[in-house]
């Protein structure tokens, strides 16, 4: 169960991501919240050795970054897909 509610974590922090970044309409406040989020779930999990949540503190990473720095299209589309990836694999 806690494994589909961390999927449909990594799937909302995608889409917000993806919507803060082109579109502007997410407030920096909430994106804060997610990559704090999306920051404790991959540092709780690499303590555990899951690969997988290294991507975790990099996107949380990414996240605070975006906030001041723009970031490159392509990579915002790497990281949006890999977190849909990641969220989708999860729910099944």
């Amino acid at each position: 169960m806690i494994v589909k509610i961390l999927g449909i974590l990594d799937i909302l922090v995608a889409m917000l991501f993806w919507l803060s970044t082109f579109f502007h309409i997410i407030p920096s406040s909430i994106i804060i919240f997610f990559a704090i989020c999306l920051l404790a779930k991959g540092l709780f999990f690499v303590i555990l050795e899951h690969i997988a949540s290294a991507f975790d503190i990099i996107v949380a990473i990414l996240m605070f970054v975006s906030l001041s720095h723009s970031i490159p299209s392509l990579i915002i589309f790497l990281i949006t897909f890999l977190l849909l990836q990641k969220g989708v694999l999860s729910l099944v």
